[in-house]
């Protein structure tokens, strides 16, 4: 697993943090007074709202919350304890400035004994588990390390010394005449590599590669939907959007930061895609598909479903499920639909004007390889045409696929034979997915509900 998707997240480590504190809090004045009847006096009420204001500010300031693995277990425990002084210092400043010396100085040694062990048990328990958990269960990703000399070297031997980190290192791409098993091209051979293995990751090792064209990588890496990490010499790379992120001390450039990236907005996504579409499943399609299913039979041979092959995230392929609109015919795979195609059915047109033929899709977001909000999925003939003319195109496939997109609600809807219009997509598209925000999707979602209403003019 890739460091940069393994972001411990915030959100959760500031909710079990305030948690164990104000725990921590209360079980002190217990151990004091034997009782928990701490808002009796009102001078304790503002005093816990200042505990916890100063465990924030002082949090946010050494940047403890979503502490990062490849850090290492020592800043972990160095940047606790610089928490729990600071907060002490302050809690004093804030003592002496009101003088609540009546405030029990016991009190405040049993909470911080408690603090210390209870906060400490859990930012170690995390820190373990985690490199446990993605050490035996999650899915390796295949990197390769273009160039090769001392950094790169040093950058295998990371590899291979810390499997819980979630590579899978298959070799060296250089051109330097070197005796090593573990070179297994040059990079001119990326091409050829990548067609019969499947590349996660590529990290280029800058200082080992010096001629390589990093513009051309990142186009590559881009149009294959595989990650690019530098290891840089940041000289040579002045004009690219990146972010640097360390592996046990190593400065890696990556590119491509995006917010789906984080494990709690995935997981904030993912939730809203599966309570949504089951809502949509159990109120709406329960009764509209014999409806449907009904009709379309009646009315033309063949399948109530029309289902086919799409790209998906990561470019894989997946099986992508409507209510058929279109007679059947062998040029599905091919052509895309068309405003007035003879292909259309009647009750065809109808639903998909009112866009009901997607329907099926969420049943795709329910089981996973689709999402309510994302790029549009394309028939494979279609991705492979459009990869090879269209600039960045592979990007979209960082996410999973929509039923709906921030492209399709700015027109970009339908048949779309113009390459421009496709480009137009396109960049809409990219804009989502390194914008991308739960807000976004409310949005994204409530204006094409008004489009199913109004009707869509690009439906076909």
């Amino acid at each position: 697993m890739a460091i940069s998707q393994a972001k411990y997240s915030k959100q959760l480590h500031l909710l079990v943090d305030f948690f164990l504190l104000n725990t921590a809090f209360f079980w002190g004045y217990f151990l004091k007074w034997g009782d928990l009847n701490l808002f009796a006096d009102n001078s304790y009420f503002g005093f816990i709202i200042y505990f916890n204001a100063i465990w924030f500010i002082a949090g946010n300031y050494l940047g403890t919350f979503g502490f990062k693995p490849q850090k290492g277990v020592e800043h972990t425990l160095a940047i606790f304890l610089k928490l729990i002084i600071l907060h002490i210092v302050m809690l004093s400043v804030y003592w002496v400035y009101l003088k609540g010396f009546y405030f029990s100085r016991l009190h405040l040694g049993y909470s911080y004994m408690i603090l210390f062990i209870i906060m400490l048990s859990w930012k170690l328990s995390f820190y373990y588990f985690l490199k446990f958990y993605r050490k035996q269960w999650f899915k390796f990703r295949n990197v390769l390390v273009v160039g090769y000399g001392e950094s790169a070297l040093e950058l295998s031997n990371f590899f291979i010394k810390y499997p819980e980190y979630g590579f899978r290192f298959l070799g060296f791409l250089t051109d330097k005449q070197v005796d090593s098993n573990d070179i297994i091209g040059k990079t001119d051979d990326l091409q050829s590599i990548t067609e019969n293995i499947r590349i996660d990751e590529i990290f280029v090792s800058v200082p080992d590669a010096m001629d390589v064209n990093i513009d051309q990588l990142i186009d590559f890496a881009d149009d294959n939907v595989i990650r690019l990490r530098i290891m840089p010499d940041l000289r040579r790379v002045t004009n690219k959007n990146y972010f640097v992120e360390l592996y046990e001390g190593i400065p890696i450039l990556s590119f491509r930061n995006l917010p789906l990236d984080d494990i709690f907005n995935r997981a904030t996504k993912r939730a809203f895609d599966v309570l949504f579409s089951s809502f949509v499943i159990v109120t709406i399609i329960s009764w509209l598909f014999p409806i449907l299913a009904f009709i379309i039979k009646i009315t033309s041979k063949g399948p109530i479903f029309f289902r086919q092959k799409r790209t998906g995230k990561d470019g894989n392929d997946f099986w992508c499920y409507k209510f058929r609109s279109m007679y059947q015919n062998t040029a599905s795979d091919k052509q895309q639909a068309k405003k007035g195609d003879s292909r259309i059915t009647p009750i065809g047109k109808i639903i998909r004007k009112t866009s009901l033929d997607e329907f099926p899709q969420f049943f795709n977001v329910w089981i996973g390889n689709m999402s309510i909000v994302g790029p549009r999925p394309h028939m494979l003939k279609h991705t492979e045409e459009y990869s090879r003319v269209i600039s960045k195109y592979m990007v979209r496939h960082f996410v999973k696929p929509g039923i709906t997109g921030l492209a399709q609600i700015k027109g970009f809807r339908g048949e779309t034979t113009d390459p421009s219009k496709m480009q137009g997509r396109v960049k809409m598209d990219i804009f989502y997915i390194e914008n991308w925000n739960f807000l976004l999707d409310v949005k994204i979602i409530f204006v094409t509900v008004i489009n199913i209403f109004k009707g869509e003019e690009n439906a076909g």
